[in-house]
């Protein structure tokens, strides 16, 4: 039972989007209701009133802050940080806030799947969309923030950014040694591969584990999010004076793109520290595995939330291979017959699987 703001705060938290767009709508039609009503109960018409001017002004104070991010971005930046997704992106914004010159500083997200999906030449507009339709017809991308909904504009804006940065703007981009971040940095040395000016590398496992890993604590690090601000800020600390990547560096990161992007597997993992394109059933084993060992601790027979299962493997799959295309796989392995379901699959939450009977 929610009885205090705090409660509230926790429930805000729990709530995916469907949901809350469900509440704020409920509100919306809540307070229209109260001011038509014009109710005798005067603080009841108010409240009612300063909530329904809250909905209205949401438009007014998104479009200014657009205005004022485009404003921005229209100023030439002395340097731009670019990582492999926006969860790396925000704490690498956090650690470079307290770092002096933020005026000068830009921030970009590289926002896609890179470690699954068809890939190809990416600069062409009729294999971005091939890859584009395999995403949104395998994954429910509905649930992972803005991707289907700015679709394929956002990938091509991605594509302009990357490849027009001033020459005279340095360019710093932060990965960690996953398929999925390190095909991401290999597609932007490809957009960049005509760029004269340096470029600088911040492979943040590699330096999590020469800066923080000790005898004590035995902790890997396998995606730049996992790390927290304070660390990235000491990573760039420590690179600040580092070299910038040697031309024959450059070239050679430039082919293994265009190496992987004609490889057929529709799924990347990491072997032996190199990517490799494996056939999109490549981890079905693995989660036929947890799926085996969480039902030795179960009732005889009892369905396993697929969102249970979905953590089992993000939680020991030593891969980035993201939830999402997780919850693809133990959908293809339900129909399959590898495994039974019960409930609907709108969702990995709302619905259960277990080994056949």
């Amino acid at each position: 039972m929610i009885e205090n703001v705090f409660d509230f705060d926790k429930e805000l938290h729990l709530m995916n989007e469907d949901e809350l767009r469900s509440l704020l709508r409920l509100l919306y039609l809540s307070a229209e209701r109260e001011v038509s009503i014009q109710s005798a109960e005067q603080h009841s018409v108010h409240f009612a009133s300063t909530v329904q001017s809250i909905f209205k002004t949401l438009d007014e104070d998104r479009n200014r802050k657009k205005a004022e991010q485009q404003a921005l971005e229209a100023q030439k930046p002395r340097e731009i940080h670019i990582a492999i997704g926006e969860s790396p992106l925000g704490s690498i914004k956090v650690a470079m806030g307290k770092v002096p010159g933020r005026s000068d500083r830009r921030f970009f997200s590289m926002n896609d799947y890179y470690a699954i999906g068809p890939l190809g030449d990416l600069t062409n507009k009729a294999d971005l969309h091939r890859r584009h339709l395999w995403l949104l017809d395998k994954l429910y991308l509905s649930e992972h923030g803005s991707y289907a909904v700015q679709g394929m504009n956002e990938l091509i804006r991605l594509n302009s950014v990357v490849s027009s940065i001033d020459e005279d703007t340095q360019i710093t981009i932060w990965y960690a040694n996953n398929a999925h971040e390190k095909t991401g940095l290999l597609y932007a040395m490809h957009l960049l591969r005509n760029r004269l000016s340096p470029i600088y590398l911040i492979e943040t496992s590699a330096l999590y584990e020469e800066l923080f890993k000790s005898s004590e604590v035995q902790h890997d690090v396998l995606r730049t999010g996992e790390i927290i601000s304070g660390k990235l800020l000491a990573m760039w600390q420590h690179c600040v004076n580092a070299e910038p990547l040697s031309l024959e560096k450059r070239k050679q990161m430039e082919q293994e793109w265009v190496d992987l992007a004609v490889q057929p597997g529709l799924l990347r993992l990491m072997k032996d520290g190199e990517i490799q394109s494996v056939p999109e059933d490549g981890i079905d084993e693995f989660i036929m595995q947890k799926v085996r060992e969480i039902t030795l601790i179960r009732q005889p027979g009892e369905f396993i939330k697929a969102a249970r299962i979905v953590g089992e493997v993000l939680g020991h799959l030593e891969q980035a291979v993201g939830d999402a295309f997780i919850e693809y796989r133990i959908r293809q392995l339900i129909i399959q017959g590898r495994l039974e379901m019960e409930g609907k699959p709108h969702a990995m939450r709302f619905y259960s699987v277990r080994l056949p009977q």
